[in-house]
């Protein structure tokens, strides 16, 4: 799925060199730093608030990327959005200053999608309707 980004011009140079020096595209790098933001969510239920953006800045300094990515992936950012309140290119950010120099010191960069068992399920208990979002099932799951 394609969808567009609104990202500063220093943020997609550090993803396009760690892109190339992985030898994969930006749409599959920002993925994989996408994916990195799952593992530190801390609290993810922010009530009352609106989404976040990034903080202005001179309209030189920002670029509209194209990106595309995996339906399940496409799917997940979303999620997070709603459950981070944080926007696509506000996460992005953020997984660029924590995750990417340690992605590209990393010998393996994963070739398979993460969210493999991405699944969305309903439930109602006690006239109670509960939404899950199951996105990946752990290895020792039956």
């Amino acid at each position: 799925m394609e969808t567009t980004l609104y990202i500063r011009m220093d943020i997609l140079k550090k993803i396009q060199c760690a892109a190339q020096l992985k030898n994969i595209s930006c749409s599959k790098m920002i993925a994989i730093l996408l994916r990195q933001v799952m593992g530190s969510i801390q609290n993810p239920w922010p009530v009352g608030i609106l989404v976040r953006y990034q903080q202005r800045r001179k309209p030189e300094e920002w670029y509209t990327l194209h990106v595309q990515l995996m339906e399940d992936d496409y799917e997940f950012v979303q999620d997070m959005r709603r459950l981070l309140k944080l926007s696509i290119s506000l996460m992005l950010a953020i997984a660029v200053k924590k995750y990417l120099t340690k992605l590209i010191k990393g010998k393996v960069i994963d070739n398979y999608p993460f969210l493999k068992n991405y699944f969305v399920g309903k439930e109602a208990i006690d006239n109670i309707m509960y939404w899950r979002f199951t996105w990946c099932y752990p290895a020792n799951a039956t």
